[in-house]
């Protein structure tokens, strides 16, 4: 009998392997780096901001994208941390980040209705549905570089963990291609720059469970 249990562990643990543990500064220097190529690929697709480049900055597009930038860098270390699920793993922290960012839409929705159909003509339509679809182009390496990443973990939340990824690209997204988007207006900035940090955590929340579910 012992010799048949100790048969049937062999052949349970005979085929095992060990597994590189995930590192957390690890995890965070990969979506840190994915943002970097994006701002890159931007930067040399489109160029800096002419502003500056003439050495001036504007304080307002200076705070919202630092506002995104810290939005992104907060909801990417919460995936990390849902990577490798432990007792007392706190994955709220992020939502502070967003909250302060979420000042940014509130903001440019009141500008909105003060300005009224100038805030929304036609050439402002053009130019936000331009860094719409630039800024969500740009979320998607960050995005696939966290999608592995998870898949290497164990995430107890594949929903949550696509919501905070999205979050996460969309925000390192927009932050690129802020450095490049030349228009300084919060109706612009609050709006349309939020929308895409909106969009893709809502195409994390569906896409990404599927992906790392075990």
């Amino acid at each position: 009998m012992q010799q048949s249990s100790d048969a049937l562990i062999a052949e349970l643990v005979g085929g095992l392997e060990p597994v590189r543990p995930l590192r957390f500064g690890e995890g965070v220097a990969l979506a840190l780096a994915g943002a970097a190529v994006t701002a890159w690929v931007v930067i040399g697709l489109y160029g800096l901001r002419a502003d500056w480049l003439a050495g001036s900055v504007n304080p307002m597009q200076l705070v919202a994208t630092g506002l995104y930038f810290g939005l992104a860098v907060a909801a990417s270390v919460t995936v990390v941390i849902m990577s490798r699920p432990q007792v007392g793993s706190d994955h709220t922290g992020w939502r502070w980040a967003a909250a302060m960012a979420g000042l940014l839409p509130l903001a440019g929705l009141v500008v909105a209705g003060v300005k009224g159909r100038a805030a929304l003509s036609s050439q402002a339509m053009i130019h936000g549905a331009e860094c719409f679809a630039v800024g969500s182009a740009s979320s998607l390496l960050v995005l696939g570089l966290l999608v592995l990443w998870l898949r290497r973990g164990a995430p107890t939340s594949p929903e949550r963990a696509g919501l905070v990824a999205g979050v996460a690209s969309g925000a390192f997204g927009i932050f690129a291609f802020s450095l490049h988007c030349p228009f300084n207006d919060i109706v612009h900035i609050g709006l349309w720059h939020t929308a895409v940090v909106v969009v893709m955590g809502a195409v994390g929340r569906a896409v990404v469970p599927p992906l790392i579910r075990w």
